[in-house]
């Protein structure tokens, strides 16, 4: 985490970018589901490789201040828990989204209620991953 600033405080620079992140993701999601018709948890898994692959190069620079982007192995590790993470959110959007069939765009719908949580996940784990990053690799002089 950064230095000086408080957990709350980095949270909420982590939910702003993941919100560039999940735009991404929803954009590549909607396109994928509702023009080409892929299956809500394929178009899911595909989508969500985009934002949260964003989410991580531009949060490690300018949230956690760290420079591991050529770190293989911390990206290996965020791709990893990111497959696990899609995988389950991926089965829950499908649950959802049959409790929502009679909804127009009930997977777009399920993608909307399934976000929060998924942020929640997402910011936990970064943090961990973070932590086991060097201080040596930090970016700034704090």
């Amino acid at each position: 985490m950064t230095m000086g600033l408080h957990p709350m405080r980095v949270f909420l620079h982590f939910g702003a970018l993941s919100g560039l992140g999940w735009l991404l993701d929803f954009g590549v999601f909607a396109i994928l589901s509702e023009i080409f018709a892929v299956p809500g948890f394929v178009a899911n898994f595909l989508s969500s490789y985009a934002g949260v692959t964003f989410v991580y190069f531009v949060s490690l620079k300018m949230i956690f201040k760290r420079n591991n982007m050529g770190r293989n192995i911390f990206l290996i590790a965020y791709w990893g828990f990111q497959f696990l993470s899609i995988l389950f959110y991926s089965q829950v959007l499908e649950m959802v989204a049959a409790a929502l069939l009679a909804v127009p765009f009930h997977q777009l719908g399920a993608k909307i209620i399934i976000t929060p949580l998924n942020l929640i996940s997402n910011f936990l784990f970064m943090k961990l991953l973070v932590r086991s990053m060097r201080r040596e690799d930090r970016t700034d002089d704090q």
